[in-house]
């Protein structure tokens, strides 16, 4: 129980931090914002995948497919704190 109100804590912390960048990037048109928009896009998707699991809705290659998106959100928020 605990651990799904804490997963649903996590992506609505994260579309708002996505809600955030998208009014950055709208101002700015800076690319670092439009980075963070997608990555915290992916983080949420990241954590409802998360937690079906927790659910029993989905078992099979989740931990795959987790993997590959905590390496697209760091590559991402890496890409945003790239100085050139």
């Amino acid at each position: 129980m605990i651990e799904m109100v804490l997963v649903a804590l996590t992506i609505a912390l994260s579309l708002v931090l996505a809600g955030i960048s998208f009014m950055a990037y709208r101002k700015s048109h800076l690319r670092p914002a439009l980075y963070l928009l997608i990555a915290f896009l992916l983080l949420a998707l990241k954590k409802v995948i998360e937690g079906l699991k927790l659910a029993s809705w989905i078992e099979r290659d989740v931990g795959v497919i987790t993997g590959l998106l905590e390496v697209l959100i760091l590559g991402l928020l890496v890409l945003s704190l790239w100085r050139r």
